[in-house]
């Protein structure tokens, strides 16, 4: 399986998925369906046979006849016949295109909670903008799916059926060349589904990975400049377009097979019914208006046959568009929260890890009995040499990742025991870049409130956080929209607004990592006093590249290899007195750090 197809899901699961985002919008689109049904049995066996009966009365009129007693109940039929079918068909129309919307709308609810709920590292392995576009790809393919369902194949087996059955009764030899012929086309397009779905996939699959990687590197445009890579980038988008065209081509040369086997076979249906048509004529066997139910209804199942082809074509290339989408949302989440889980219940927020163990590679153990207490409002530091876990341990806190082995808890409930969403509420989590959402800077501050921003609130707790200082200068001041994740901020405006976003959340539970590390020093100055005021009202968890960050802290513990190997205040771990330990050397090679202690 090469890198394209790798994650789809298969055919059954994918159709599987889609009933299943219909099924509450069944009713709706059951009726548009049945009104579907309606329209073509008048349009499609009613009618003809009113046409019929005025070619037989034609095929006995005599002269002088007047045509209303000779015809005015079969025209005032067709009349009839004309409005009820436009109404069946507007009726049908309308029912379908709701449940249409309402089951596209449904998608990418669903689809978008289930990405989410897939969690954090999983987001981490896969390109958000390939995502994206699976997400996109999915919801049209349904709507397109319903739409070929209703209109392409239920309208065209109903006008199949129908046929059969009336020529059956008007003129059973024509019925069976058109039954065996028809057992044959469906043998040819069951036989040949595998080959032209797998196709579709592939050509999805490739497509959806040249807009996942155009898509990044748009978001990242200005590494690209910075870098001047332009060039390779267009190379690489090149090469994944030509991959795409390569996998339609595969699809196209599928269906072309599938074409020329279905075109051999409608074309000996349409001979094989005019052939008996008019052998029945010649002997006299079958009336005029008979003649023209056997030649319109080989002509209407040919006419059927060929254009299903192209809504079987369409509905697989669908249904490949959207396997790649329910290939990701059927992953199984890596965090679950516990059938018994109950709420946490935060009293004092004491945070403790007990033994805990965990790893990214089996291979390659990350923290090995990493034990730690951090008492109710105590603020404890971590620092460390670069890789050595200390970010980590904070994402454990948050439960983005499950331990190996250990337990964290927090007032002594093991956090893997409760709700993710009541331990998330508990805890207020300020990273070294803060992701923005595209909104304005009061929504970004108020996320995660519920309900309309109060702006009185946001202003209060945007001074205390120092964002007050630079949105005065902007024209649209606590309107003013962010951009992609806050990038028409800087890096100690953004930090701001989180810390804001914190301050406003006050959760009892403060989460610190790498806070400052890529400030100025005056963006720090400001940054340092707001974060004091944010972790006077909490039990904090401190982590830091800047030594400066934490030397004011009450207790700090330095990790290495995923170990503890220090722990003490500021001024204890530089006591000249005792040994040289790792964290005076990381001060040393800060320079004795940024600020005074």
């Amino acid at each position: 399986m090469d890198d394209f197809t790798a994650g789809a899901a298969t055919t059954r699961d994918t159709l599987r998925y889609c009933v299943d985002l219909a099924r509450p919008y069944s009713r709706l689109l059951l009726v548009g369906a049945v009104c579907l049904v309606l329209g073509v049995l008048i349009n499609d066996v009613a009618t003809p046979l009113v046409f019929a009966a005025v070619l037989d009365r034609i095929a006995t009129i005599g002269p002088h006849t007047r045509m209303w007693p000779r015809f005015g109940d079969l025209i005032i039929a067709y009349a009839a016949l004309v409005v009820a079918g436009q109404v069946a068909w507007r009726f049908s129309g309308w029912y379908e295109w709701e449940g249409s919307l309402k089951t596209f709308a449904n998608g990418i609810h669903r689809s978008f909670e289930r990405l989410l709920d897939l969690g954090y590292r999983w987001h981490v392995d896969h390109a958000a903008g390939e995502v994206a576009s699976s997400l996109s790809s999915f919801s049209w393919a349904l709507v397109d799916g319903l739409d070929i369902l209703q209109w392409g194949v239920l309208r065209i087996v109903v006008v199949v059926i129908s046929a059969t059955v009336v020529t059956a009764v008007v003129a059973w030899p024509v019925a069976l060349v058109l039954l065996a012929l028809s057992a044959v086309f469906v043998v040819i397009i069951v036989k040949r589904s595998g080959p032209v779905t797998a196709a579709s996939r592939q050509f999805s699959e490739a497509h959806s990975r040249a807009e996942g990687d155009a898509a990044d590197a748009i978001r990242n445009v200005s590494t690209i400049l910075s870098a001047a890579t332009e060039p390779a980038e267009s190379a690489r988008i090149e090469g994944l377009l030509a991959a795409s065209v390569r996998a339609d081509l595969r699809a196209r040369r599928a269906f072309t097979i599938t074409r020329v086997w279905m075109g051999g076979t409608i074309s000996l249906m349409t001979w094989g019914a005019l052939l008996v048509g008019v052998l029945l004529a010649v002997q006299g066997d079958i009336r005029a208006g008979v003649i023209y139910l056997v030649l319109f209804y080989a002509s209407q199942v040919s006419t059927q046959m060929v254009e299903s082809f192209e809504q079987i074509r369409n509905l697989t290339r669908g249904l490949g568009r959207a396997a790649k989408l329910v290939g990701l949302v059927s992953t199984p989440p890596e965090v679950v929260d516990d059938p018994a889980a109950g709420e946490l219940a935060v009293r004092e927020a004491s945070l403790r890890f007990e033994h805990v163990r965990f790893s990214y590679y089996p291979t390659r153990p990350l923290l090995s009995d990493f034990d730690l207490a951090v008492n109710a409002g105590e603020h404890v530091g971590v620092v460390g040499p670069s890789g050595g876990g200390k970010s980590t341990v904070t994402r454990l806190v948050l439960r983005f990742m499950d331990l190996d082995g250990g337990r964290i808890t927090i007032d002594g409930q093991d956090i893997a025991g409760v709700t993710q969403a009541s331990l998330r509420r508990a805890i207020s989590y300020v990273p070294q870049d803060p992701q923005m959402l595209h909104r304005s800077i009061a929504d970004n501050i108020w996320y995660g409130k519920g309900g309309e921003v109060d702006l009185a609130l946001v202003d209060a707790v945007a001074r205390d956080a120092h964002v007050e200082e630079f949105v005065r200068h902007l024209p649209a001041g606590y309107h003013t929209v962010v951009g992609e994740r806050g990038l028409k901020l800087s890096g100690g405006q953004r930090q701001r607004v989180a810390i804001a976003q914190a301050m406003l959340k006050a959760a009892p539970v403060l989460i610190l990592d790498e806070a400052t590390s890529a400030l100025d020093s005056e963006s720090e100055r400001y940054v340092q006093d707001a974060l004091w005021r944010l972790m006077a009202r909490a039990t904090a968890l401190v982590v830091a590249h800047r030594l400066s960050t934490i030397a004011q802290l009450d207790r700090i513990v330095v990790v290495d290899d995923g170990r503890i190997v220090e722990v003490g205040t500021h001024r204890d771990l530089l006591d000249e007195g005792r040994s040289p330990g790792l964290y005076r050397e990381l001060w040393q090679r800060q320079s004795g750090g940024f600020i005074s202690v």
